[in-house]
Formats: structure tokens, sequence, C-alpha cells
């Protein structure tokens, strides 16, 4: 369809009250003779039908100017219509609609009624004044559309420019991660991302690709974990029709040449077989793939991210994993670390999950009362960030409440920090152990004095005070 289908809504009411004051039948087309609308009459007829027919139409796109038919059984422009033998039309004309000199539509009136048809051929030029300044209003109403639709986009570009390093995280880790992933974001070269299940390394695919100049492009994502050991090549690269039993007749592309001027992000990564290891180096070092039962070599244009949580290094070693493509892959390695070293950031993602699922499920849960946030800080999280949206998506669907309660808690959460005796924590117990957590995640990679001095002016304490601290939890 053409332009004129984006303001369709507009255009109807146009025409109906052309057709009232004329008391004739009107229609809009656009420069393929695709109906936008038609009233009374014209409805009746297909879009096929009236596209055959209109050879008057053909006339005026052709021509640039608008026509007038008072006799369609002896006038020439009819001469070319299979209905014109049949046709009760008593007069036709038709109004171009110009935007900024190309012809994007047509306005069409038809009399079938005598009185109608008289009207029309008495009123002729001021109907053509009155089409033209129809015609300018539809065209203005057009600008209007594109220009809406423009700035939406525009809108969407600056919501997303805005919301590129949109990763929660302030801990030392996440802080330093994050540092990395904008400095090598608008790189081409590969990354490897590790780090336990559910720290979020298809977030930070997703973070490095948007703040790409790759980002218009697409990011497409293959779980290498779950795909068939025999489905894997044609899933990668792709396969030409017939080449095997159940193929597609016309082929389909793989996941490379889907991801062509993006990112192709290829998770669990270990999981992949040897073979398909040998054929995935081949296509990185080529930057280029071949169909299953293909002949000519595709060239492709990606960049590649890749993620585990598996050490690749000892997969290596006891040989289950190539070290060329180890090393293909390894080119800048980022490590994301788990949620039981990133301290304060436990809170601000429950928070933000808070959020999420509220909205999601009509919820006004404020927040988490104190004994509750500590139980949050004091969990190992076993199963990372992943663990903690569903369980706050837990706690929205079924606390009443205000505020999430330490009760309210999955028995989990409790259990995994009671003492070693197997009684509860006190809150003296819990508050140590909230500050020892900040500590680790502070002081992970704190090595040097200055490290160590940088740290407690973070955390506004003196550099005796950290002393004696790490003594006291001996860290």
């Amino acid at each position: 369809m053409g332009k004129l289908s984006q303001i369709e809504s507009f255009i109807k009411p146009c025409a109906d009250v052309i057709a009232s004051i004329i008391q004739a039948d009107v229609t809009v087309v656009d420069e393929q003779l695709n109906r936008i609308y038609g009233t009374s009459s014209y409805q009746t007829f297909t879009e096929e039908v009236q596209r055959k027919s209109s050879v008057f139409f053909d006339e005026i796109l052709t021509s640039g100017q608008a026509k007038l038919v008072t006799d369609v059984h002896n006038d020439h422009v009819c001469e070319k219509c299979k209905h014109r033998d049949i046709c009760v039309v008593q007069a036709e004309m038709g109004y171009p609609i110009q935007d900024q000199g190309e012809i994007i539509g047509i306005i069409g009136i038809s009399a079938f009624e005598q009185e109608a048809g008289e009207y029309i051929r008495e009123n002729y030029q001021k109907l053509v004044e009155f089409l033209k300044y129809i015609s300018i209003l539809i065209c203005s109403q057009l600008k209007t559309e594109e220009q809406a639709v423009m700035l939406k986009k525009q809108l969407g570009e600056v919501s997303r420019q805005t919301s590129r390093y949109h990763i929660i995280g302030e801990s030392p880790g996440m802080v330093e991660i994050l540092t990395l992933g904008k400095k090598i974001a608008p790189s081409d070269s590969t990354v490897l991302i590790t780090g336990e299940s559910g720290t979020g390394k298809e977030e930070m695919a997703k973070f490095l690709h948007v703040n790409s100049a790759r980002c218009d492009g697409p990011m497409i994502t293959v779980n290498c974990g779950a795909i068939p050991e025999n489905l894997i090549e044609s899933e990668l690269f792709g396969y030409e029709g017939g080449s095997f039993t159940g193929a597609r007749k016309g082929g389909a592309p793989g996941k490379f040449e889907l991801a062509n001027h993006g990112t192709l992000f290829l998770d669990e990564i270990g999981e992949l077989p040897l073979l398909a290891q040998t054929k995935l180096l081949r296509a990185l070092q080529e930057r280029a793939i071949e169909r299953i039962g293909g002949q000519k070599t595709i060239p492709v244009d990606i960049r590649i991210v890749a993620a585990t949580n598996r050490s690749l290094k000892e997969m290596v070693e006891n040989h289950s994993f190539r070290e060329d493509l180890y090393y293909r892959l390894n080119v800048i390695p980022m490590e994301m670390p788990p949620l039981r070293e990133r301290g304060k950031d436990i809170l601000l993602l429950a928070q933000h999950f808070l959020r999420e699922y509220n909205r999601v499920l009509h919820k006004k849960i404020q927040g988490f009362d104190y004994n509750a946030q500590m139980l949050l800080q004091t969990y190992s999280w076993p199963g990372n960030i992943r663990e903690l949206r569903n369980m706050i998506e837990f706690l929205v669907n079924i606390v009443e409440g205000n505020l999430i309660t330490a009760q309210d808690l999955p028995a989990h959460i409790s259990n995994g920090v009671k003492a070693s005796s197997g009684t509860r924590l006190t809150l003296s117990e819990l508050t140590q152990n909230y500050e020892k957590s900040i500590l680790q995640a502070y002081l992970k990679d704190a090595v040097t004095k200055e490290d160590k001095l940088k740290a407690a002016k973070e955390l506004g304490i003196s550099q005796a005070t950290l002393y004696r601290k790490l003594s006291q939890y001996q860290l």
C-alpha cells in the first residue's frame, strides 16, 4: 500500500463530506490504484474490479491533470474499459493528489444519477478548485502523520540511547565490568563472557550489542546446549532445499546469515560438540559460511559474543574443547560476578524486580522490612539473579500487605542463613553477616595498601576501622 494508507482514518470523513455535498459517490485510491476508501457504490466493487476498470484513473496518473468524462459510451478515455457497454455512470471526474510533485493518489467522483451528473458538468471548475484544497489538506495530514512517525522513532531512539547503560549494579565488581563493557562495546572484537548460571551473561551480551555500531542490526541468540547434535550444523549455517530428508523445498538460512550486520550470541558455548566446534572455528576464521548442500560461500559481517558457565580452559586440558577455538573466542574475556559477591546490588535488584512485578501484577507493595533486607543480603543465592527474580515474582503474587517481611520469604531463604547449631541468627549476627558481605564485595580485588585505603574512603570509614573489621571477620 502507498503513503495514503497511513491516514485512512482521516480520508474516510473527507470522502463522506464530498459525497454528501455533491450527492455523488466518492473514492480515494493510491498511486497503485489500491482503494483507500469508497462511499456507497464504490464499496460494492472489489478492489480488483476497480483496478482493472480504472482506465480513467490511469489517464490521470499519466497526465497528472484533473479529468472529466461526461459520456462514458463515447469518450476516448473510456475506450479501453471492459465495462464500458454496461456502465451507468452519468458523469465522472478525478483529481490527482500530489505531494511535492509526486502523484500519490486520486480523488474520484462518480454520478450515477442524472441530477448529480448535471451538477458535476455544470460546476466542474469549482469542483476542481474544491478538490485542489481537499488534496492539499490530505497532503498536510500525511506530512503530520509522517512527522509523528518520525518523532516516535526518534523518541524510541532516545529511549534506547538513555537505557543503553541500564544494567543494575553499583558494587565494585559490577562497576568494573560495566566500565569494561562500555570500552569494548564499539569494537567488533569477539567477547567471551563467563560466570555462574544466572549471573546475567545474556544481559551483558545485549548491553554490548545495543551500545555498538551494530545496534540497528539484529542480535541473534543461539543456545548451543539446547540444539540436538544432529541439527547444530543446519541451525548455525542453514541448508539448501533437498539437502537432506525433511529439508524445506527452498532451504533455510542459519543463525550466521540471520545475524548479518549484527551480533551473534553463542550461549552455553561449552556444550558445543567437537565436530561443530571445528566448523564454527572455520566460520570465525573466514567470516564466511556454506549452507548444508550448498556450493557457494556466503560472507557474513557479524560480531561474535559467546558465553559459558563452564571452565573452557579445563575443557581444553581434558580435550573436550578445541584449544584454537578457545583462543579465537577468548579475545576479550569478561567474568560476571556471582550475586553473593555483589553486596548492595542485591537490594537494588530486589527493588527493581519489585517495581517490575508490581506493574505487571497490579500490586502496590512498597518494599522490604529491615529483617527481610538482612535475610536477602546474607543468603548465598546459588541461582544468582535468576533465582532472585523468580522469588520476587512469587512474593508479589502472595503478599497482601504494603511491605514484604522476613516471614513472607520462602523457608529456604531463612534456612540458608541459620547458624550451624540449627538456631536462627540473631539480629546482631545478621548485621555482622551483612557487613562482612559488603567488605568482601568492596575488597574483592583490593591487593595493595592504596586499594584498601580507597575502599575505606568509599565506605566512609577510617583506615584503622577497616583493618580492625578485616581482622574481626578474618578477611
